[in-house]
């Protein structure tokens, strides 16, 4: 099953498709540190470091000897999002921009142009608001494909520990079955503890699960935060602002992890470490990450859940010719 991943990241969309993946998968995105992961986690499948709004389909074609059967992408999503201050501009303005909005329409003609049997584009929810959802179905018409489905998946509907949700462009009905999500102590609490708590399992070894450095003022600020509250806040507008560096709830459902958030340990005066958000967002122990602290963090909270990605690639197996 010959696979294209276009804006792979890290690799959580792939992760779904590993028994599939070899030397005719191909996965291909700009971020360096994010494909330094990807390669290591998949090291049998070519990848590519490119600008895709500058990429040919014929370059596909030729390195996969032929159009592939299925392409995933997640193109950049950051314009979209309700916590990004531009957030309140109409679709076209995002779209038809010159920021990274502009890579959904990529992903649309790429498609177009290889006509795979079964595509799935990821994006956020917001992405249909004013007037998104129109452009969207105007653009895939212009390639030729009528039919798209709109899917709205809540991964922690399907089991995964932290809240997200997010919509799946894809010419198949995606609706993956239900399962209850883990608390977050039952995601993280049997991960070794870190600092003075170490000294307990010195020789407990789980890769990406380190201390993230800060200083003195805000671990003074990190000791005295409750359960729910945040120690710092971001601005997403003149009027409105997000919590960050909150402290989770040990017996309830993650709040969303993503790229730029940091959170604290329920019961431990520290944030979470790298691990600690990937088991959060269902990633094995096994799936390791390179790259900066900073990186790795967004690699994670940018990334599709490797359990929602797992429940599509069956979805889509089941529709293969």
């Amino acid at each position: 099953m010959k696979t294209l991943d276009l804006f792979c990241g890290a690799g959580g969309f792939s992760y779904g498709f590993k028994s599939h993946i070899d030397d005719t998968h191909l996965a291909i995105d700009i971020d360096s540190s994010a494909l330094e992961t990807y390669k290591l986690n998949f090291p049998d499948s070519k990848v590519w470091q490119t600008d895709i709004h500058s990429l040919h389909s014929v370059q596909i074609e030729k390195a996969l000897n032929g159009a592939p059967d299925v392409i995933i992408a997640s193109p950049p999503c950051e314009e979209f999002s309700k916590a990004n201050p531009d957030s309140k501009k109409s679709a076209a303005e995002r779209v038809y921009g010159e920021g990274t909005a502009k890579l959904l329409l990529d992903a649309i003609r790429i498609i177009g142009d290889l006509e795979p049997q079964i595509f799935v584009i990821e994006n956020v929810a917001a992405l249909l608001n004013a007037g998104g959802k129109e452009i969207i179905q105007k653009e895939f018409k212009r390639v030729g494909i009528d039919d798209v489905h709109i899917n709205m998946i809540r991964a922690h509907q399907h089991g995964n520990p932290s809240k997200r949700l997010r919509v799946f462009l894809s010419n198949i009905k995606i609706k993956p079955p239900r399962k209850a999500p883990p608390t977050v102590m039952e995601s993280i609490g049997d991960l070794p503890g870190l600092g003075v708590n170490q000294i307990f399992n010195p020789e407990v070894d789980i890769p990406n699960h380190f201390d993230y450095p800060v200083s003195e003022d805000k671990m003074k600020a990190i000791s005295k935060t409750r359960w729910g509250q945040g120690v710092r806040r971001f601005r997403v507008s003149k009027t409105r602002s997000l919590p960050n560096w909150v402290r989770l709830f040990p017996d309830r459902l993650s709040t969303s992890i993503n790229g730029l958030s940091r959170y604290i340990h329920p019961y431990e005066n520290r944030l979470l470490t790298v691990r600690e958000h990937a088991r959060l967002m269902s990633y094995p122990d096994s799936f390791v990450f390179t790259g900066f602290s900073d990186s790795q963090y967004n690699q994670v909270g940018e990334s599709v859940p490797p359990l929602v990605s797992q429940l599509i690639a069956q979805e889509v197996c089941a529709n293969i010719v």
